[in-house]
């Protein structure tokens, strides 16, 4: 398997946001937001044995794995690795962009944290919404956002594809670029039940510093 890059840190979005956390970036992505901080993973990469991966993961003692990316969900041995990782009682969560369908055969034990790309991020046209309508209880979505037009669209979106209330959506400002305290008016004015996040490992870490 294709993989970027593996590093302990603390998990910085999603309601799992604070817990100490193994990631697993794979290698390779088909978008280009304009804001990806990970542009290093969309080529750079050697061969790993899933076994490798969750020896790996086990040896840091740790019960929260993310696979994120690049973009898991292109990576063909994804659900493999999932499931190998997942009946060592890991809790297993999957980062991804809305532009991909849930793979055949992942084990949906995982968590799904999908991505919405507003406009800001040159990718809203690969939003697919039958994606997103295919979340199920224990997945959540999330939106980093650069601006108040981002917001809205977001909402649009939202309404658009029917997210039930049992899917968690949390908003995060571009880092550096979209004031928090302005996202905070804007949630509070749309009276809508929505998740403000700061990126926590932005802050926690040096945010170029990679395996963070």
């Amino acid at each position: 398997m294709l993989i970027n890059e593996t590093f302990l840190s603390i998990q910085g979005e999603s309601t799992f946001a604070g817990w100490p956390c193994f990631f697993i970036r794979t290698t390779g992505c088909p978008l280009r937001c304009r804001w990806c901080d990970t542009a290093y993973a969309f080529h750079e990469g050697s061969d790993r044995t899933i076994p490798d991966l969750v020896r790996e993961a086990d040896s840091h003692g740790v019960s929260l794995v993310e696979i994120t990316g690049g973009e898991p969900f292109v990576s063909p041995e994804l659900p493999d690795l999932a499931r190998a990782l997942l009946d060592t009682g890991k809790t297993v969560l999957i980062e991804t962009s809305g532009a991909f369908p849930v793979p055949a055969g992942l084990d949906r034990r995982c968590r799904i944290i999908m991505d919405v790309k507003p406009p800001g991020s040159g990718m809203e046209g690969t939003m697919r919404e039958e994606t997103f309508q295919a979340l199920m209880p224990g997945d959540e979505v999330k939106i980093v956002l650069a601006d108040r037009k981002d917001f809205e669209w977001s909402m649009k979106f939202l309404d658009r594809i029917g997210l039930p209330e049992s899917i968690p959506v949390s908003l995060s400002p571009v880092f550096g670029e979209c004031r928090p305290q302005d996202l905070a008016s804007w949630v509070l004015e749309s009276k809508r039940v929505l998740r403000i996040q700061i990126q926590l490992h932005k802050i926690l870490f040096d945010p170029d510093k990679r395996g963070v």
